[in-house]
């Protein structure tokens, strides 16, 4: 009798699991608007970057035309009374490169219930390169005012919990622009997830006729970064031949993001080695298991010699090759 009550309790336990499911679901759904809008508030903060995401696409061998652009952006929050109460300084940066901005703007949101939704408001600043550092320094936005600021009407964000994520999307049609370049009507749409570790970016711009003009198909998927404190010993006659000895030099006090966060290696009199370290979490298609890679550069190739790796989670990691070592410590959000 037992084994034909396997169907029968297998099913049940199926259905028992569903149930369980679509119950810890509606609890996390069962949220208000404010409460939405407090855990918004805590996990968009900080520094993302796709960089696995570029990393994975030339490993599976993406022509350059469809690979996606890396970038690495800072969400900052900022007090900036006469702009709104929930106010961020964003810099995105191409490469991870301070010098390469890719966008700045200023984001302010409130929750509406009238459309059930986290509205963000994004303005340009007239003057970007006032405020390009002020994410190193939030408090030089305090006497930011409206009149510093231009926006588009129509391109607001609408960000929806759904007991998992948050999604962010415009109104169809309503955020749109004219070409000063081709003197078309410019339509933008926006696709958005926040989850407590990712953002997923997705722009697309076509013209009335529905033709593109820019954006990617797939969104930019990026991780938030962990940042880590370091310091570093180089054994002087590995970068100068001429020196006889077994003396290092040592560089301490430096921080780098565990998203391909990079350090270039100095000698002691400031002089480049020619030598970097590389943070990064990835995943390798022989494992499929994350990993935190801490790596040796050659600057000149870009290639890494040789590298340790450790959990994703992990607070500590460094690497000791004699002639090289390097210690991270990660620190608090």
């Amino acid at each position: 009798m037992l084994r034909h009550l396997g169907p029968v309790l297998t099913a049940f336990l199926a259905a028992l699991a569903i149930v369980g499911t679509a119950s810890v679901t509606a609890v996390a759904q069962d949220l208000t608007l404010d409460e939405e809008f407090a855990l918004f508030l805590e996990w968009f903060p900080g520094e993302y970057d796709n960089n696995e995401q570029v990393w994975q696409q030339r490993e599976n061998g993406v022509s350059d035309d469809a690979l996606h652009e890396r970038i690495h952006h800072r969400f900052v929050a900022v007090s900036a009374p006469a702009v709104g109460e929930q106010v961020f300084f964003v810099l995105q940066t191409m490469n991870d490169d301070l010098a390469q901005v890719y966008r700045q703007r200023v984001y302010s949101f409130d929750a509406l219930p009238q459309e059930d939704a986290i509205r963000l408001r994004i303005y340009r600043m007239k003057d970007e390169g006032a405020y390009r550092d002020a994410w190193k320094d939030p408090a030089s936005l305090a006497a930011l005012s409206p009149e510093e600021l231009t926006t588009l009407v129509g391109c607001e964000v609408y960000w929806r919990y759904n007991g998992e994520f948050f999604d962010g999307t415009m109104k169809p049609g309503a955020c749109h622009f004219k070409s000063r370049e081709s003197g078309k009507e410019i339509y933008i749409s926006d696709t958005l997830r926040l989850t407590d570790r990712e953002i997923w970016i997705g722009d697309k711009a076509v013209d009335a006729g529905g033709n593109y003009v820019f954006g990617r198909e797939k969104p930019h998927v990026n991780r938030k970064a962990r940042r880590f404190k370091g310091w570093m010993g180089v054994r002087k006659s590995r970068v100068n031949p001429e020196y006889k000895g077994d003396d290092m030099f040592f560089i301490s006090g430096f921080t780098i993001h565990s998203e391909g966060g990079r350090q270039s290696i100095m000698d002691d009199e400031g002089q480049p080695t020619g030598y970097g370290i590389e943070l990064a979490q990835l995943t390798y298609q022989n494992t499929r298991v994350p990993i935190l890679k801490l790596g040796i550069v050659d600057e000149s190739t870009g290639k890494t010699l040789s590298y340790t790796w450790a959990a994703t989670d992990s607070s500590r990691i460094g690497i000791n090759l004699r002639w090289f070592q390097a210690g991270l410590t990660a620190l608090e959000p």
